[in-house]
């Protein structure tokens, strides 16, 4: 049986290309070899993450040096190899591109500059030994996005910001409303007293920003009776536009799940027209399942929900 594509091929494509798109951007059910290099990639990225964070230690980083390093030759070798290759099959999976502009697409794409930056500083520091290892550590660490390949949280936090944009704007128009207004009158109460924290509205408004989340450092705090009275009303406002931001991301959340779930059920009832599912619709299904991220838990319980609705209906 022909393998069954989940991806728009290219028709000038080479098998080699199509193959190797499915493993590296594809979401085929049961491709035992895509299964294993996501495992191996994300294992390989734990790793790497975790010998940055002990490379961070003084002691450690004396004693294992050279484990370090030779870790992470290895690391940028597997990631490079995996740059390289994403960028010689993308055009296989994009029929209505260009190989340039899909090639193109994928470095610009918020996954191509990750997998550009997981292995960008390690050629920077070869090229400029100058640079600060601290800062060139820290852009390093940037390789732990690498998982938003195999997971689709990121990219389901920016749908729900997109999605309810007008909303998540608004609040941030609420939040700017009380943080210039709370730090002005922050620094009307406080600068005289407080002239090293409180000296401008621009200190202020630090302070201001740490009420209004609730974090409260507690590097600088009101002490006069109307710088008091202040900080209550701050901290009050900031519960409430924190809730507001959280709420809405919330809301989208919840609603972009049901509208995965919305979508299943309609390709399952579908499915269920002819009153069996055959082995490609099954192949669809999990398609479907796995690029939703439902668990097969909630995805069975549609299924057995959706075929007792359909045999309640066939006895009418």
């Amino acid at each position: 049986m022909a393998r069954q594509r989940y991806f728009n091929a290219h028709p000038e494509a080479s098998g080699l290309q199509l193959r190797a798109f499915e493993i590296l951007f594809g979401k085929t059910p049961g491709d035992l070899t895509r299964q294993v290099l996501d495992w191996g990639i994300t294992l390989l990225v734990l790793g790497s993450i975790i010998a940055i964070i002990l490379e961070s230690v003084p002691s450690l980083q004396d004693r294992f040096q050279s484990q370090f390093d030779a870790f992470e030759v290895f690391s940028i070798a597997i990631f490079t190899v995996e740059y390289l290759l994403r960028l010689w099959c993308v055009p296989a999976g994009k029929a209505h591109l260009s190989p340039t502009a899909a090639r193109w697409g994928y470095i610009t794409s918020f996954h191509g500059l990750i997998d550009l930056c997981a292995t960008l500083p390690f050629y920077l520091h070869a090229v400029f030994p100058g640079l600060d290892m601290r800062f060139m550590r820290a852009v390093r660490m940037l390789r732990f996005l690498k998982l938003s390949h195999y997971n689709t949280a990121l990219e389901d936090l920016f749908r729900a910001i997109r999605d309810e944009h007008e909303s998540f704007v608004s609040a941030l128009y609420i939040l700017g409303i009380a943080i210039l207004m709370t730090s002005c009158l922050a620094y009307y109460a406080e600068h005289d007293v407080q002239p090293d924290k409180f000296g401008s509205i621009p200190d202020a408004m630090w302070w201001s920003v740490v009420t209004l989340t609730t974090v409260g450092y507690g590097d600088a705090a009101p002490v006069t009776a109307i710088g008091k009275l202040i900080g209550v009303a701050t901290a009050l406002m900031g519960v409430c536009t924190v809730a507001l931001l959280t709420g809405i991301v919330a809301s989208s959340f919840a609603n972009q799940m049901a509208r995965k779930r919305a979508i299943f059920e309609a390709e399952l009832i579908k499915a269920l027209q002819d009153g069996h599912i055959s082995h490609e619709e099954e192949e669809m299904l999990e398609h479907l399942r796995q690029t939703f991220n439902l668990s097969k838990e909630h995805a069975n319980a549609i299924v057995k929900r959706v075929r007792q609705e359909h045999t309640r209906s066939s006895q009418r």
